[in-house]
């Protein structure tokens, strides 16, 4: 790590704390707005949060249109059909609601109103000549980090692949972050999107762009989701455990979109692709394995992520530590109702192998600690599909 040259992405002003969605209004004005296109999608519409945003700019007596059409995995359809919402309202500044769906859609919305063309001809590293419209998000998840990132995820429904436009030029200008936002989240949600947290926080932490600053943040993220996200699960209704978990959220957001992200990445957005499935859930089912995995190249920093989570023994190996950390998530995703295999959650046997080409194709490979061969990867879906974990270390078996 010594001596590499590092940048960090963030947004230009963050807002965190219960209320701060009361701030929206104020921080158009400040980016010289008369006029807002909100981009959400109907869940969060239907759940009375887009009201919350709604009554600050009223107050404000900014004029705004509402695009409410995101799905759940963004299509470069929703994004052409909000543009052309914003290009008839000819609003200035863009607010994208809701958690990494609506706001990726809301980046690219923004983006494409001030270059031009189609997501796809941006889909890549750097290729965004110019910076997108004033743009604010507000997180209503405590799991995609999105709010933070230099990242939008879209699909290309055509290909059915997961196009990522990565540059500064989409890291809002402003990110919100208001706990009281998760509060109705239901639990099947909070269990994904708190898990995509940890995965951002996990991969993070041992991708190859890391830092020391990335480490801090994937440290403290991996340190409140892990104690807390079973609490939030558990009681909607708490607010300091929602508030650390969406702390935990946005410090993995933060390490991520500047650490980069690896193999779980790479199969899960190709899961998103192919059956619609729900990011956080994808990440979830794939996590442990590709932990494993990458614990030979990475023992120190995984052995560092089970002190994080409160795991460690006196006497014991980074290896078996490293091993501790992997065990924890299986427990974790167990306690959170996720399926242990992908074949549990839908996916097909004969779609592996297309699968595996794809996953080799996606750029998130490229920053994975350990070098990933085809065959690899083939033994990765394939364990991940049946559910086949280590289950012990040199010491012994943990419970799982």
């Amino acid at each position: 790590m010594d001596g590499k040259l590092t940048w960090l992405y963030a947004p230009r002003r963050m807002l965190f704390g219960c209320g701060s969605v009361k701030a929206v209004g104020e921080e158009v004005i400040r980016l010289g707005g008369k006029r807002v296109l909100i981009v959400t999608d109907p869940g969060v519409l239907s759940a009375g949060l887009v009201d919350r945003v709604l009554e600050s700019l009223k107050a404000k007596d900014l004029e705004v249109d509402v695009f409410s059409e995101v799905q759940a995995n963004p299509t470069s359809e929703n994004v052409s059909d909000g543009l052309s919402m914003l290009g008839k309202g000819g609003a200035p500044v863009v607010v994208g609601v809701g958690g990494g769906s609506a706001i990726d859609a809301g980046k690219m919305i923004a983006a494409l109103a001030t270059n031009g063309g189609e997501v796809r001809d941006y889909d890549g590293v750097d290729l965004l000549p110019k910076r997108m419209l004033p743009y604010i998000a507000v997180n209503t998840t405590a799991g995609t980090g999105s709010e933070v990132s230099r990242a939008a995820v879209i699909t290309d429904t055509e290909r059915k692949w997961k196009m990522q436009i990565v540059t500064e030029r989409v890291t809002p200008d402003v990110a919100i972050d208001d706990p009281l936002m998760t509060v109705s989240l239901p639990q099947a949600a909070t269990a994904q999107t708190g898990m995509d947290a940890l995965t951002h926080a996990i991969e993070g932490l041992v991708g190859r762009n890391d830092s020391y600053l990335t480490d801090g943040l994937a440290l403290t993220a991996i340190d409140l989701i892990s104690k807390n996200l079973r609490i939030a699960y558990a009681d909607g209704g708490n607010v300091d455990a929602r508030t650390k978990v969406m702390y935990g959220q946005a410090a993995a957001g933060l390490a991520f979109t500047n650490a980069g992200v690896g193999n779980v990445h790479a199969m899960a957005h190709q899961l998103g692709a192919t059956y619609d499935m729900a990011h956080g859930l994808a990440n979830a089912v794939i996590l442990p394995y590709v932990m494993e995995f990458n614990l030979i190249a990475r023992e120190g920093k995984f052995a560092a992520a089970a002190r994080a989570m409160g795991l460690e023994v006196p006497g014991l190996s980074d290896r078996s530590l490293a091993f501790r950390a992997c065990s924890a998530v299986v427990a974790l995703n167990r306690d959170l109702g996720i399926p242990r295999s992908l074949r549990e959650v839908g996916v097909r046997e004969e779609d592996l192998g297309m699968l595996v080409d794809k996953s080799l194709e996606d750029g998130c490979v490229t920053l994975n600690p350990r070098t990933t061969s085809r065959k690899e990867m083939e033994e990765l879906w394939r364990r991940a599909f049946d559910g086949l974990l280590q289950e012990q270390t040199e010491e012994g078996i943990f419970d799982l």
